[in-house]
């Protein structure tokens, strides 16, 4: 295989990597349960090599990597996801369209998240209150995850506090915004992946 298609072949496994990692947030994703996700389309892909497309993504701010004793696990990270919508290039990474990625609609998501915990300053609002609101506002089509997930994306950009306590068995987000996340509404800074412009 040529050095272009191998690079080329590189690019597009980082990229379906960082996929993977977003549809499963909140859980670290093993080496080889990566490997065998991705062998269905990389027929001859191993565990070593997800590896080192771990290490790579990880020293590229895009993953966390934890080590264990015979394994390595990963988790997305914020700028994984900028990278995944587009706001953000990488050149080991396959780019991505923002339109195809939903940006904008995501965009609205999120700076909607920020008005709504900025509204109650003082406490903590549940995803649930957010959710509905959200409904309630024309999103009708909205689900509580994709809620929770642009709620933990904000928090792990440091626009949101979280706290997750578990009621009846369910993992509830518990958001309060930050004085970054004031900032961001205020337009006093802006995130490529948040305000209007960063596209």
């Amino acid at each position: 295989m040529s050095i272009h298609r191998t690079a080329a072949k590189s690019r597009l496994i980082r990229k379906h990597i960082l996929q993977l990692a977003r549809e499963l947030y909140l859980h670290p994703q093993t080496d080889t349960a990566v490997s065998e996700n991705l062998r269905a389309q990389f027929h001859d892909i191993t565990s070593e090599s997800v590896r080192n497309h771990f290490i790579y993504l990880a020293d590229n701010g895009l993953l966390s990597l934890t080590k264990k004793r015979n394994s390595v696990s990963v988790q997305i990270r914020p700028k994984g996801i900028d990278v995944l919508d587009g706001t953000l290039s990488v050149k080991g990474v396959e780019p991505s369209n923002p339109q195809l990625a939903r940006l904008t609609y995501k965009k609205e998501i999120r700076h909607g998240i920020l008005m709504y915990c900025n509204t109650f300053r003082d406490i903590y609002n549940e995803d649930a209150e957010i959710h509905s609101e959200f409904r309630s506002s024309g999103f009708s089509n909205i689900l509580i995850e994709e809620v929770r997930f642009h709620i933990w994306y904000l928090f792990n950009k440091g626009f949101l506090e979280l706290k997750t306590p578990e009621l009846a068995g369910d993992r509830v987000f518990m958001a309060r915004i930050t004085a970054d996340g004031v900032d961001i509404i205020e337009n006093n800074s802006t995130d490529a992946g948040v305000s209007n412009g960063g596209e």
